[in-house]
């Protein structure tokens, strides 16, 4: 399946979000993550609503990084990972992770396509 390029900006007209995901998430090798974005755009509105159900399971304005990660055993195999940062201790930082997959993540993966993964990072 060939995927078009498509500009972010354009998406965002589109389908307008509330908020860039600049001003949402912070973008590790911020060229990466764009570059990223411009040929997985259907990911755009999904992770804005993705940053609404990490702050009911987070907290306010949570601090959650988009970065695109390759497995050095494949080749062309290349995901975009939303980290959210984390203070809490392992278990419970696990335990809301869990209730967000169960409450909402595993149902919206579906929509993307297996191009993007969630998950805690500890600081």
């Amino acid at each position: 399946m060939t995927q078009q390029m498509v500009d972010i900006a354009k998406v965002l007209a589109i389908e307008p979000a509330p908020q860039s995901l600049e001003q949402l998430y912070t973008f590790r090798r911020p060229l990466e993550v764009s570059q990223f974005l411009d040929t997985h755009p259907f990911l755009v509105p999904l992770l804005v609503e993705a940053h609404g159900k990490i702050e009911q399971y987070f907290g306010p304005s949570p601090d959650v990084v988009l970065e695109v990660v390759t497995d050095p055993e494949a080749i062309d195999d290349r995901e975009l990972f939303a980290f959210i940062r984390t203070s809490f201790l392992p278990d419970e930082a696990l335990g809301r992770l869990d209730r967000f997959d169960d409450e909402w993540w595993l149902d919206a993966m579906d929509k993307t396509l297996g191009a993007l993964c969630i998950d805690v990072e500890f600081l």
